[in-house]
């Protein structure tokens, strides 16, 4: 057999993490092949970071629950395979980049197209290697050999034939408008790019002639073309046709009556400014006569040379300006606090302008109707499922998608114009374009088909980032060739995902591979909360709450850190995360360390077979071992069962209590009593339900914490018959149902019952620890013989027997009996009785304190939801340490 190996006294996570990942390395563990039956592969992409820096708190815990997923499915004999890559990350990544120009003193512009994406290229290869390398830290078993990037080769001929088979098919077209931009992108934003934010304003009333307008953007009413009422408003019948003065411009513009104005808004007027609302751009296409939209504000956030004596100034600077002239010229009626939800990039958080831009679109009512029949199918489901309304009410909602970006990083849109010949000119559907030459090519056309000339120039927008990322389960498996991998992998069976980017992402995947594949692109999408600090905040730099899980794997270990957020990792719910629960996950593993480092301690340096359970003589099996072999299967079952549903909290609930509660802190004390026996047929009996109990556990607590789980799997080897190279690759152990001992479960449960009682009462009355007592039983009946001998190793007990309650005895009811324990001679009476009102006293003082903290109606309106929770659970537990200490004084009466 192999040499025993010695366990260290005290688990040191960096040596065992460096050994681990480094023969994981070179034996390729997570490496997947396209063979056998497609029945049994399991195959999930990574949400691929952007590489924009390092990962963060909330990659953790995305990458750690698809690497429980993976590992467990391995370790059930699936052939799995976990898909590696990084994106590219348009507009974040170009942002970084720019911030590090402008520290030069330097713009893109200055530096020019090809040398800016050079040097990006150069920052993304970089951050590839950290983000890659960050991975591998946290244990991921990824298929590296199939790493992709967003922007590589493979990839850039996926977004080519997607893009030139949705123009072919009419789904792709240019047009002009309305869009959301931002400034300081300098670029374009899809609708779900932009996110809304609660910010307290005004409303200003003001004065055109005899109607008063209110609004919220006085520095737009230099681009109006129109003041609109509703048809139903009586108020303003008589006005309807007829024109009002533009204040501070000098012009005259109509008043119209449209359907989409609220009465009860403000004055019930309101301004129209086509150029710059989405809902009046849409007024002005049922109403032409206004005019053509009158954009006043620029690409750059300044008001343009249409705003006259306001050209130049910021949007922020013209509201000031044009609202302090409104005041001196009497104008400005009244002025009213407000509170909107203002639209913000969500790279930025800059406000973002409405603009009328030509932009590239894809059309996506026929591209959506398929998703939106696979989630009411049931054929893609989410994970939870309150998520599936939402989602398939914005599918029902669905407007087209704007994919150009005037950006620089990024795949270039596949369009050509021919130099020669083109001549566009102002159309709504860029497919009407009969004038111009397109070419949609990969690379620059050879000539132009009408003319012959050989000058073609590339439309100069990016395609967005989410472009490429909606073809990741497929591009990655080699789509659009028909490659061996696709055919194999393809649907993956799950996506892990976080909420905000379900639309962004999750739905545009879905449609894309049912266009494509004619199949979802996975029947699941496990939808998990966001990574908050402790009180509930979203971490942010700039509230310096940032969580760097790198240092929190430095500092406790990575199994720590990942099973601190397993057990957290309840479905759907965001986590609030604080060191305190690393530590409690660093306490279980170091309780893995020491119980498997107590075993080895007690088995022989060889032995001539390994102690496998087979093997063992059912007849040498005491109630504590068929206790412990049922509670096993319990427990294996309980995890599997959540782990098929997603639920990998309940997963690691289920482990967690049947290694910490049942295993270390009742089989192992009760196997004691053998261990220190004489050699024989018992104590090796114990010995065997030892190994072969951790050496199960090992493997379901494997995808958890795989680095210590995989050191110790090692140290057990030699005796627990394994012979698999790498715990990764052994077979986990599937629930059996024969050794399920529901009259087992009930005996041990009437022991645990009066042990515990026992425990409680000595601690309760300050007997000494090591003391042993007499004990008296109302009735031993439900304790056969050999239970008792448990009893009185566990609880301490000197002599056990059967009578009426002596004088002078505290009593503890369990296991329908009670269990006087005489006190004369324990303890002093006087003294102990005196200790207890001292504590009692100093209790309800607390108990006073924390009930008047929360009684008070301020604290429950004004204090976070985390604190009043905090406050309602030491109240509970003032009040049950008070009742524990009057019962306790009792018993001394």
């Amino acid at each position: 057999m192999e040499a025993k190996l010695a366990l260290e006294k005290a688990y040191d996570p960096k040596p065992v993490e460096a050994k681990w990942l480094e023969r994981w390395g070179k034996a390729a563990a997570g490496a997947s092949r396209p063979v056998g039956e497609r029945s049994k592969r399991f195959a999930l992409v990574l949400p691929p970071p952007n590489v924009t820096g390092a990962l963060h708190l909330g990659h953790a815990l995305n990458d750690t629950l698809q690497d429980v997923l993976v590992r467990w499915r391995r370790m059930r004999g699936e052939e799995a395979c976990w898909v590696p890559g990084t994106d590219h990350g348009g507009i974040a990544t170009q942002n970084v980049m720019e911030k590090q120009l402008k520290a030069e003193g330097m713009t893109r512009r200055q530096m020019g197209r090809e040398a800016f994406l050079e040097r990006t290229r150069g920052w993304a290869g970089d951050c590839k290697a950290t983000i890659l390398g960050q991975l591998r830290r946290l244990g991921c078993a990824l298929d590296w050999e199939r790493e992709a990037f967003t922007m590589d080769e493979p990839r850039a001929r996926a977004v080519f034939a997607a893009f030139k088979a949705l123009w072919e098919d009419g789904l792709i077209y240019r047009g002009e408008r309305m869009v959301n931009w931002c400034v300081r992108c300098g670029t374009a934003l899809s609708d779900i790019e932009v996110e809304h934010e609660p910010r307290r304003g005004c409303l200003w009333h003001i004065r055109y002639g005899t109607l008063v307008v209110a609004t919220t953007r006085p520095e737009t009413l230099l681009g109006d073309t129109a003041v609109a009422v509703s048809p139903e408003d009586s108020r303003y019948a008589a006005l309807v046709g007829r024109r009002v003065p533009l204040p501070l411009t000098g012009r005259e513009i109509p008043v119209i009556a449209d359907a989409h104005v609220d009465a009860s808004f403000g004055s019930g007027a309101v301004k129209v400014t086509p150029a710059h609302d989405p809902n009046d751009f849409e007024i002005w296409r049922r109403h032409p006569e206004i005019g053509a939209p009158l954009q006043v504000i620029g690409p750059d956030g300044r008001i343009a040379a249409a705003g006259g004596a306001y050209a130049g100034l910021s949007r922020e600077k013209a509201r000031e300006k044009i609202v302090a002239d409104l005041e001196a010229q009497g104008l400005l009626v009244k002025t009213e606090d407000y509170q909107n939800a203002v639209g913000v990039c969500y790279r930025c958080a800059q406000v973002i302008e409405p603009l009328l831009s030509w932009q590239w679109f894809v059309r996506m009512g026929e591209l959506a109707a398929p998703a939106l029949e696979a989630v009411e199918s049931g054929r893609f489901a989410l994970h939870p499922s309150s998520w599936a309304k939402p989602y398939a009410e914005w599918l029902r909602n669905i407007r087209d998608w704007c994919v150009s970006r005037q950006i620089w990083w990024g795949h270039r849109i596949p369009v050509w114009y021919c130099a020669a010949c083109n001549k566009i000119t102002p159309q709504t559907d860029f497919g009407q374009l009969a004038d111009a030459k397109v070419v949609v090519a990969q690379s620059r056309p050879a000539s132009c088909q009408s003319c012959g000339g050989a000058d073609f120039v590339q439309d100069p927008d990016v395609l967005d980032t989410w472009f490429s990322s909606a073809l990741w389960p497929m591009s990655v498996f080699g789509w659009p060739q028909k490659t061996a991998e696709l055919a194999f992998y393809y649907p993956t069976q799950v996506l892990v995902t976080g909420y905000e980017i379900l639309y962004l992402w999750v739905a545009r995947m879905q449609m894309m591979g049912l266009r494509f594949m004619g199949e979802a692109p996975f029947k699941d999408a496990v939808i998990h909360g966001i990574v908050r600090d402790k009180s509930g905040k979203k971490m942010s730099k700039s509230l310096g709450n940032v969580v760097d899980p790198l240092a929190m794997m430095d500092k406790y270990g990575t199994d720590a850190l990942r099973f601190s957020l397993m057990a957290q990792a309840h479905p759907g719910r965001d986590i609030p995360f604080s060191e305190d629960s690393i530590t409690g996950s660093r306490n279980f593993v170091n309780k893995l360390w020491n119980s498997t480092r107590f075993v080895l301690m007690n088995l022989p340096e060889s032995v001539e077979r390994p102690y496998v359970l087979e093997d063992l003589d059912a007849s040498r099996l005491e109630l504590a071992d068929r206790w412990i072999l049922s509670e096993q299967q319990r427990a294996s079952q309980a995890a599997g069962e959540a782990l098929e549903r997603y639920d990998v909290a309940a997963a690691a609930d289920a482990l967690y209590g049947f290694l910490w509660d049942e295993f270390c802190d009742w089989y192992v004390e009760l196997a004691k009593i053998r261990l220190q026996g004489a050699d024989g047929p018992d104590k090796e009996a114990a010995r065997t339900i030892l190994v072969s109990v951790l050496s199960r556990t090992l493997k379901l607590l494997h995808p958890f914490m795989p680095y210590v789980t995989e050191e110790l799997f090692a140290a057990l080897k030699p005796y627990s018959g394994e012979s698999a190279e790498l715990l990764l690759r052994s077979l986990a152990p599937r629930p059996d149902t024969a050794r399920r001992d529901p009259e087992a479960r009930a005996a041990m449960g009437r022991l645990m019952e009066a042990v515990t009682a026992l425990r409680s009462l000595r601690a309760q009355l300050n007997v000494p620890p090591g003391l042993r007592l007499r004990v008296v039983a109302s009735s031993l009946e439900g304790l056969p013989q050999p239970q008792r001998e448990y009893l009185r190793a566990l609880a301490r007990v000197d002599s056990l027997e059967e009578g009426p309650r002596p004088d002078k005895s505290a009593t503890a009811v369990a296991a329908a009996a009670s269990f006087f324990v005489p006190l004369e001679g324990v303890i002093d009476f006087a003294q102990e009785a005196a200790r207890l009102r001292r504590e009692l006293e100093k209790a309800r003082l607390e108990l006073a304190k924390i009930a008047q903290k929360v009684d008070n109606p301020g604290f429950r309106a004004r204090a976070p939801r985390s604190e009043v929770e905090l406050a309602l659970s030491q109240r509970s537990a003032a009040d049950e340490r008070v009742e524990r200490l009057s019962r306790t004084l009792a018993l001394l009466s």
